[in-house]
């Protein structure tokens, strides 16, 4: 569950955020003057946080080495030619998501 907590209360409550965050696994969004500051999460949620933005990023780096490829072993291909293929792939796509849209009716 997202909380919020103002800034001036945290010193206050500060057992039973940690107790709150780490057993409940609630997340306090922590505001001051009306901004929001910083996060209050588990270290277990954290550990979650920062293996997906690393997996983001892997995915990232091998997405545009894999653009990169197709960018040197097409340069000399016609903008129309490749335009031509990506159109029949994404009609052939749509039309087998169709069937097994069909299928599961």
């Amino acid at each position: 569950m997202v909380k919020t907590l103002d800034f001036k209360d945290m010193a206050k409550n500060i057992q039973k955020l940690l107790n709150e965050i780490t057993k409940e696994n609630n997340l306090y969004i922590v505001k001051s003057n009306d901004q929001n500051i910083a996060v209050l999460l588990s270290y277990n949620d954290y550990q979650s946080f920062t293996e997906s933005a690393a997996r983001r990023d892997q995915a990232k780096k091998r997405f545009f080495e894999m653009v990169d490829k197709v960018h040197q072993r097409t340069q000399d291909v016609p903008v129309e030619e490749i335009e031509d293929v990506v159109n029949e792939a994404v009609s052939a796509a749509k039309k087998e998501e169709l069937k097994e849209m069909d299928s599961q009716l």
